[in-house]
């Protein structure tokens, strides 16, 4: 395991913070409707104003992470969690509900930049891209054993079984806070940096850049969970049942060739590469995906298994180059807030990708086309924004020297 001991420290914390919010994703949409009794609606509206306040929290957190350290927002934050999901199961109406929802909110898109800002700063600079590519393929598995366990409350459909697997969540919280409390650092956070907050991130158009065309490839997401299953019920003549299988065969390749797919992403040109192939992974898989309506069943099957490998390779390389560049576009000192910075890019996408993935599906092979150029030219432009970025970092570590006086 890169990292040592440390490295098997991260392994373990996201395991338990896997299969504890495998486990809540599970039951979570039943619970609310079932035992709370909301609509579907009321659901919605719950976690649209939780989105909301999450994007108006990530860069303040991250401000505060680069003054005291990740770790210990990484603690506070784990520790209101668990709050929240101990409170969780006591909702009983709308206006509880919208209230736990948005108190976890506040913390919600600041876990994972907290991580992985963690990891760089508790692992080697040559180990932390391989050992983040580790803790997703744990993270995948965990998500899995997580979601069986949430099978168990399903199976009870009780509120006593569901309160039970959300007190689960609660206390994978408590012990990842735990954890991460006692976990060693290599660097912490310099004393020059207690200023006021600095918007240079802001400014920095090669890394708004990279964010921008990273969060455009973090789409596989929407592709995986709406799009290629809507496309196979609504456009195939292909049985629903395949979408499981199909689900199986992403899950099991992105565990078995994450770390893989992370190789020489340690520099910029390495991570822009990976992009590249991600880019045109995904339009691959967009363009296989027309196929599958034209042609005879077994060929469809075909068609959709290899859009789905496209897809996972899409999913691998997307991962790989994102972590590696934004670690290393990060200005040193601020790596919170660019790290919150990245990641609000990939929740921008979460809120905005179901709706053009849904228009994507209803204009069939118009909107495939399209959004396989977009995916295309994304890949396709991260070398010239990692040279532009490269530029950017060299003149912030060696500037250019004052122009001598003259007498």
């Amino acid at each position: 395991m890169p990292g040592g001991s440390v490295g098997w420290r991260l392994a373990v914390m996201a395991m338990i913070d896997a299969v504890g919010t495998g486990a809540f994703l599970a039951v979570s949409v039943p619970f609310i409707t079932r035992s709370v009794h909301l609509s579907e609606g009321n659901l919605g509206l719950g976690l649209t104003l939780s989105a909301a306040v999450a994007l108006a929290t990530a860069i303040p957190i991250g401000v505060l992470a680069d003054r005291i350290g990740p770790k210990k927002v990484l603690v506070a934050v784990s520790l209101w969690r668990c709050a929240c999901f101990v409170v969780y199961p006591l909702v009983q109406n709308l206006w509880q509900f919208l209230t736990v929802v948005c108190l976890l909110g506040l913390v919600d898109k600041a876990a994972a930049p907290m991580e992985q800002a963690l990891v760089g700063q508790a692992t080697a600079t040559e180990d932390r891209v391989r050992v983040v590519a580790i803790l997703r393929s744990l993270r995948n598995v965990g998500f899995t054993v997580g979601a069986l366990l949430g099978g168990i409350g399903l199976l009870i459909d009780t509120r006593p079984g569901y309160t039970a697997i959300l007190l689960v969540n609660a206390a994978s919280f408590a012990v990842l806070a735990s954890l991460a409390a006692r976990l060693p650092v290599l660097s912490a956070p310099a004393k020059s940096l207690r200023r006021r907050f600095s918007a240079s991130v802001l400014r920095d158009g090669s890394f708004l850049s990279f964010t921008a065309i990273n969060a455009v490839l973090t789409m596989h997401m929407t592709l995986l969970s709406i799009g290629i299953p809507l496309w196979i019920v609504q456009h195939t003549d292909v049985s629903s049942a395949l979408i499981s299988p199909l689900v199986a065969v992403n899950t099991v390749l992105a565990v078995a060739l994450q770390v893989r797919a992370s190789r020489d992403t340690d520099t910029i040109a390495g991570a822009a590469r990976a992009l590249v192939r991600a880019g045109i992974c995904l339009a691959l898989c967009c363009l296989l995906l027309i196929t599958a309506p034209e042609l005879p069943l077994t060929l469809a099957v075909g068609a959709l298994l290899l859009a789905m490998i496209a897809l996972t390779g899409g999913e691998l390389f997307q991962s790989a180059g994102g972590w590696g560049g934004s670690y290393l576009l990060a200005a040193p000192g601020q790596e919170g807030v660019y790290l919150s910075v990245f990641w609000l890019g990939v929740a921008i996408q979460q809120i905005a990708a179901p709706v053009l993935v849904s228009l994507v599906v209803t204009t069939g092979t118009p909107g495939w086309t399209v959004l396989a150029a977009l995916f295309a030219a994304s890949g396709l432009t991260a070398p010239a924004i990692g040279r532009w970025a490269q530029t950017r970092a060299d003149n912030r570590t060696h500037p250019d020297p004052a122009p001598a006086e003259t007498t």
